[in-house]
């Protein structure tokens, strides 16, 4: 379906095999703070921590504890105080003692569960309700899980003060004396812990791309679209889609995250034997069909210089066009490597293409992926695009137009990268069996869309 040349403030949104899945949509419906689904994720991702026992077995086993490096984890090796507790064994009791400490709190939801040498909790809602922030995800899991090992194996300050101490110290590591948990550590949240985020704002940002590729379980669009929800969600508590940006906003996302118009599957179809440089063509030559933008004047080469007359529209459209662009290159190649070459120089194509249009998010798509390549390619030695979290200094810069990019690139990769989301996130594949409600985000976006429309035209 071809956009309208008159403003159109509503869309219809369409799934990664091109089916319909809701029409007439207005772009309220796709604001995270009206649409339910995005709420659900959003108040998920806040309440959810994570336990690896298998991790704190191996460590109080091993006596590590207070490490700061995030690939080693080897730098204080304490045997003398190690202590061989059958954590996985137990599983199963020291589930049901966490939940005894939790779920006494709740309102009836199912806060802890099993799974396997895994543990899911969720902190319960009226905690967070009086929480200035979304720590309680991390220090009431931490706390919980350290007296449930206690009372299991009976260690006491009285009956086992070394293995109190290396509990505490393999659990919650330097902290306080550093300011954060140790990276990698048995006790994991999906958003990093606030005080280690830097920028008012930020929070939903805190989470690594690898992380969003495992929950999606690499599926492209669904993952593209989870990453949507976060990044849109940090743009509205940062302030960057209120008043005069929240168009701008909402039509990016639409197009980009949620496929809106088909444009982005359009593009990759038609782009499935072609280069980046024909995804630019085929925006232009698409804007032009839509009157999105049309041409100022002829020089007397015949090179067209085009204008538009609906910028935050043609923006949505270049936006869905740098990831059909990155789409397309991983695609071909398998290899998630390229996602920066293509985020930083594709909007230079478009500039040359129209004459000067602004390129994607004004910018700030093209600044963000040069400093991405760089950090990727060399002062990094290659970290990958996988292994960055979204708040980092570096993919942060965008107006949550990059993250999604990055995460369909590692979607596609086919296991070029050292830091691929089976390394770094193999936990969360699991998990994911788990939570039905990050099942198909794209699908379920649209369908509570499609829920309150009416409601969201009557207000």
């Amino acid at each position: 379906m071809k956009a309208e040349t008159k403003r159109k403030e509503t869309v219809d949104l369409y799934d990664d095999l091109g089916n319909c899945l809701a029409t007439d949509i207005p772009l309220k419906a796709l604001s995270p703070l009206y649409n339910p689904y995005m709420r659900e994720v959003l108040d998920l991702f806040k309440r959810v921590a994570i336990i690896d026992l298998g991790k704190l077995e191996t460590l109080m086993k091993k006596g590590m504890a207070g490490w700061e490096t995030a690939v080693g984890q080897d730098e204080n090796k304490m045997p003398w105080y190690g202590r061989d507790l059958p954590l996985v064994d137990k599983a199963k009791e020291i589930t049901e003692r966490i939940r005894d400490k939790i779920e006494r709190y709740g309102d009836g939801e199912p806060l802890v569960e099993g799974v396997g040498r895994y543990i899911i909790v969720k902190v319960p809602r009226r905690m967070m309700e009086i929480s200035a922030s979304r720590d309680p995800a991390l220090t009431w899991t931490a706390v919980a899980l350290c007296q449930a090992v206690a009372e299991t194996f009976n260690m006491t300050p009285e009956t086992d003060p070394d293995g109190c101490n290396m509990l505490k110290g393999a659990v919650f590591g330097r902290y306080p004396q550093s300011p954060e948990f140790p990276p990698g550590g048995p006790v994991s949240t999906f958003l990093k812990q606030s005080n280690t985020v830097d920028g008012l704002g930020s929070g939903f940002k805190a989470i690594m791309v690898n992380h969003l590729v495992a929950l999606c379980n690499k599926r492209t669009m669904d993952g593209v679209a989870l990453a949507t929800i976060l990044e849109q969600a940090a743009q509205w508590e940062m302030g960057n889609a209120l008043g005069w940006f929240e168009r701008y906003q909402l039509l990016g996302s639409a197009y980009q995250g949620f496929n809106a118009h088909n444009l982005v599957l359009d593009l990759v179809k038609e782009n499935r034997e072609g280069t980046i440089g024909d995804v630019a063509y085929s925006i232009v030559r698409r804007g032009i069909e839509d009157g999105v933008i049309k041409v100022k004047r002829t020089l007397p080469s015949g090179y067209k210089i085009y204008s538009t007359n609906d910028y935050p529209l043609w923006n949505a459209y270049t936006c869905a066009a740098v990831l059909a662009a990155v789409i397309v290159n991983v695609g071909a190649s398998r290899a998630a490597q390229s996602v920066s070459t293509v985020v930083g120089y594709f909007g230079d194509l478009l500039l040359m293409e129209t004459g000067g249009l602004p390129d994607p998010d004004a910018g700030r798509v093209e600044g963000t992926g040069q400093g991405f390549a760089f950090y990727t390619h060399s002062i990094y030695g290659g970290a990958g695009p996988g292994a960055y979290t979204l708040d980092h200094v570096i993919p942060r810069h965008g107006s949550g137009f990059v993250g999604p990019c990055i995460v369909a690139g590692m979607c596609l990769d086919s296991g070029t990268q050292l830091f691929s989301p089976e390394m770094t996130s193999a936990s969360y594949f699991k998990i994911r069996e788990r939570l039905p409600l990050l099942h198909e985000p794209l699908k379920k976006v649209a369908e509570a869309a499609e829920r309150i429309k009416s409601e969201v035209r009557r207000g």
